[in-house]
């Protein structure tokens, strides 16, 4: 039987599957640092790309809210917090007399206390049907005018159904419609007409809520859209000069989500720091490790340059092995990592407070490249030293550790 030349790739496989033990621990290294940078970026990722889509769904230029409550309403818009706070609606006027203002809608913020839909309590927001232009935009979605008394509009992530009912502090509500996911803190809200919220406040339960008597005469904020020819930034930046002895502050979209920024600002420097130093330390141990395996192969070496192997040979199979043991535990890497965020997916968004992982098969492509890639590079750059070593070795060094 003819037997087949053994080329650098059968021999870089044949010496990868006769030192198995060092194999998989050297994979198992690789796989960590592949896995590490991976969850790192999907959640950095995922948590950018929920901001971004918060600001945009948002739909207005400016927010008007109590300057006290600016933490919760930063967490209620951008981390899925539950927030109820309100101010005399008879602040308004003043703000209306303010230049640039094309458009101001009120809201109203309530959360319950528990829902029929779901374990955990839910954010009801109320929008005056009058003034609105945020909600009517996403009913005109779902060929909706406007919602009758009664009626609700449930974001994706509400477990209930078109046409089913929901419940608020023992009050039914018929579920007109359910917005698309969106990837922000609107998906697990109830939206309904004022007019609609305020029966909530004859509920004996909704004490526990609030103390509000006359809900008629509150706010929890005022959305707002600017004229063309001025800036949201100058418009904010006016409420807030005139405002200053209400209480009041007004917000920028952009601004509002500032602080959520910086923090995830944060968070990547601290993931990029963790990165490098794993990326140090994986370096060094598999330096040593392909460095202590090559001085232990030199007789395996010698003995192959005595049968007309040349050692530019030896180098590429070296880097091979490398670039095998890099590929293998990137993947590894990427699949156990992406399998763990799939499954646990639920308990690691409660513990962050994302809204989900939000990012798009495009963007999952380019990580699962990036850290494949990045494993691969670590393995190669690992055993350069090791591999040209040996190649600047003396051919008759290496044939004398075969004869020693």
């Amino acid at each position: 039987m003819k037997q087949k030349p053994l080329t650098v790739y059968g021999l870089a496989g044949r010496n990868l599957q006769h030192r198995k033990t060092r194999t998989i621990f050297l994979i198992l290294l690789v796989m960590i640092l592949s896995a590490t940078l991976f969850v790192s970026r999907i959640l950095t990722e995922s948590m950018r790309q929920c901001i971004d889509n918060t600001v945009d769904r948002i739909g207005a230029d400016v927010i008007v809210a109590p300057a006290e409550y600016e933490a919760d309403l930063s967490d209620s818009l951008f981390s899925g917090g539950q927030c109820s706070f309100y101010f005399d609606r008879s602040l308004m006027d003043d703000i209306k007399t303010i230049d640039g203002i094309e458009k101001m809608s009120p809201q109203l913020y309530i959360t319950s206390l528990d829902a029929t839909c779901c374990s955990v309590p839910v954010q009801i927001v109320a929008f005056d049907s009058d003034s609105d232009f945020i909600v009517k935009s996403w009913l005109a979605e779902n060929h909706i005018q406007k919602l009758k008394k009664g009626e609700v509009v449930v974001g994706s992530k509400i477990n209930s159904e078109i046409g089913g009912t929901i419940s608020f502090f023992n009050e039914p509500f018929t579920i007109a419609a359910k917005l698309e996911e969106t990837g922000t803190s609107y998906d697990n809200c109830t939206f309904m007409d004022v007019n609609t919220a305020y029966t909530l406040f004859n509920s004996f339960q909704m004490k526990y809520v609030t103390d509000l008597t006359d809900p008629q005469n509150y706010v929890s904020l005022v959305m707002i859209k600017v004229k063309d020819g001025t800036t949201s930034k100058k418009v904010a930046d006016t409420i807030n000069t005139k405002m200053r002895a209400s209480g009041l502050k007004a917000y920028t979209a952009k601004a509002m989500s500032g602080n959520v920024t910086d923090t995830l600002n944060q968070m990547q420097s601290y993931s990029s720091v963790l990165i490098m130093l794993l990326f140090v330390m994986a370096i060094l141990a598999l330096v040593c490790i392909f460095n202590i395996t090559v001085n232990e192969r030199l007789k395996e070496f010698g003995a192959m340059i005595s049968v007309g192997v040349h050692k530019s040979q030896i180098f590429k199979m070296l880097l091979l092995e490398a670039g095998i043991i890099g590929g293998s535990g990137g993947v590894l890497g990427v699949m156990i990592s992406g399998g763990g965020i799939l499954l646990f997916s639920d308990i690691i968004i409660e513990k962050l407070h994302l809204t989900y992982f939000n990012i798009a098969i495009k963007g999952y492509a380019v990580l699962t490249l990036q850290s494949i890639l990045l494993a691969v590079v670590v393995s190669l750059l690992a055993t350069l030293y090791a591999a040209i070593r040996v190649s600047r070795m003396e051919t008759y060094k290496l044939i004398q550790e075969v004869e020693s």
